[in-house]
C-alpha cells in the first residue's frame, strides 16, 4: 500500500467524518460516516452549496477560511440531512486544500439511532464516545436511584405497617382488657 493510501485509510478511520475541499472548495473527499448519513452529498460540490459554516468566514474563499478560522472551533451545518460537524480547518497536507477534521455533534443520543449509526462504528478518539459512556453512566445511576427509592418507599411502608399492626394489637388487648373489666 503506498503512503497516501495509508494516509487516507487512516484519516477515514480517525476522522470518518471529515470533509476535504480543494482550492476552490470543491468538497474532494468525504469521510466514510458522513456519505452514510449524507448519501445525497457528493464530491466536486462546492461545500458552502452543501454547508453552513458557523463561525461564518467574512469572504467564502480558501484564504479567508485558512485566515479566520483555522484553529477555531467551527461547525458546518447539513441541511439535508441535518446534520451538524464540529470541529476544524486544517491544512491538506496531500493538497492545495483544507480538511475540516470533526466529530458528528449530536445533543441527544437518540439522534444516533436515527442516522443510523452505532457506538461501534466511531472512532475510540471521537468525543460522541465519552457521551455514550456519561449517558450509560447517568442511566445506570438513575436505574439504581429509582431502585433505592423504590426499596426505601417499601422499607417505609413496611415500618407503617408494622407499626400500624402493633398499634392494632395495643388497642386490642386494651379491649379486652376493658371488656373483661366489665364483665367481672
Amino acid at each position: 500500500m503506498s503512503d497516501a493510501a495509508d494516509w487516507l485509510t487512516l484519516l477515514d478511520r480517525l476522522l470518518p467524518f471529515h470533509v476535504t475541499v480543494d482550492a476552490s472548495l470543491r468538497i474532494v473527499r468525504l469521510g466514510p460516516l458522513l456519505r452514510r448519513v449524507a448519501p445525497t452529498l457528493r464530491e466536486g460540490v462546492a461545500l458552502l452549496d452543501r454547508f453552513a459554516i458557523q463561525p461564518e468566514p467574512s469572504n467564502p474563499t480558501l484564504d479567508a477560511i485558512s485566515r479566520e478560522l483555522e484553529n477555531r472551533l467551527v461547525i458546518l451545518r447539513l441541511d439535508d440531512p441535518f446534520v451538524q460537524i464540529r470541529g476544524g480547518f486544517v491544512p491538506d497536507p496531500h493538497g492545495d486544500g483544507l480538511i475540516f477534521a470533526g466529530s458528528l455533534w449530536v445533543t441527544e443520543l437518540e439522534r444516533l439511532a436515527q442516522l443510523g449509526l452505532a457506538a461501534g462504528m466511531l472512532p475510540p478518539n471521537d468525543p460522541l464516545i465519552d457521551l455514550l459512556m456519561t449517558h450509560r453512566l447517568m442511566m445506570t445511576a438513575q436505574q439504581s436511584s429509582q431502585r433505592a427509592l423504590a426499596a426505601a418507599r417499601e422499607t417505609e411502608i413496611h415500618r407503617r405497617l408494622e407499626a400500624a399492626l402493633a398499634e392494632n394489637r395495643r388497642l386490642t388487648a386494651e379491649l379486652e382488657q376493658a371488656k373483661g373489666g366489665r364483665a367481672g
